[in-house]
């Protein structure tokens, strides 16, 4: 493994469900893969889920994409498993379970001790709540651990990302950058101005554009060179 002076952990956090931050995931580990690391996945709360074995698991996805976790079990990897696809606070409730924040808290920190980088997927986004005491950017600004923040690259996408990084700023989080995916919804012209304008307004970098990818084993270096900069 490389040395760095300090051991970086990230997390990936959207401004919306659904904008892709299980595969930026795993790209950032596959990047980390690259540079000779044996990055850990950590994803605390898992929503609209049995088990952390279903399908429908991020933290399966990942493990069945990386080959030095392929042989683990993805529940390593999660610390609260709630079947209803809810936020974490009517997930637990639904389902009677007492999601304990101290408890959650110390869970994650011991995990971002490990020796390898920690890539940590958000559920959800910054305002999601966690409990009915606690939103996510609360939890977020208590971990060792730096956002990478996904956004959609089409309409809307201007005002959901610069919001999430203003709240960012209020709680003195500093985000490694801002990745938009999904540009096949909208004309290409679209997804640069909206890149540009993220860019100009939030003065955080627009570290890519993430277009389909087909096959999760066989992804192009341009792909996942979009994490440079942050190393």
């Amino acid at each position: 493994m490389q040395t760095n002076e300090k051991k970086l952990n990230y997390t990936i956090v959207g401004t919306d469900t659904n904008v892709g931050k299980t595969v930026v995931s795993l790209l950032l580990m596959k990047y980390l893969c690259q540079q000779g690391y044996e990055p850990r996945y950590l994803k605390p709360i898992q929503t609209g889920c049995h088990t952390p074995h279903d399908p429908d698991s991020d933290a399966q996805f990942v493990y069945q994409h990386i080959p030095h976790l392929r042989n683990n079990h993805p529940e390593d990897s999660v610390i609260y498993c709630l079947h209803p696809p809810k936020a974490p606070w009517f997930a637990a409730r639904n389902t009677n379970t007492d999601i304990e924040t101290i408890h959650l808290q110390q869970q994650i920190q011991s995990r971002l001790q490990d020796k390898n980088p920690v890539v940590l997927e958000a559920a959800g986004g910054l305002m999601v709540p966690v409990t009915d005491k606690m939103l996510y950017m609360e939890l977020l600004s208590c971990l060792d651990s730096i956002p990478i923040l996904v956004a959609g690259a089409g309409l809307g996408t201007i005002n959901h990302t610069l919001l999430s990084i203003s709240a960012m700023v209020d709680g003195n989080i500093a985000p490694a950058g801002i990745i938009l995916s999904n540009p096949l919804s909208v004309p290409h012209e679209m997804v640069y101005e909206n890149a540009e304008a993220i860019e100009h307004f939030s003065g955080v970098h627009v570290m890519g554009i993430l277009d389909k990818i087909d096959n999760f084993d066989n992804i192009s270096d341009n792909c996942l060179n979009m994490f440079r900069h942050i190393f």
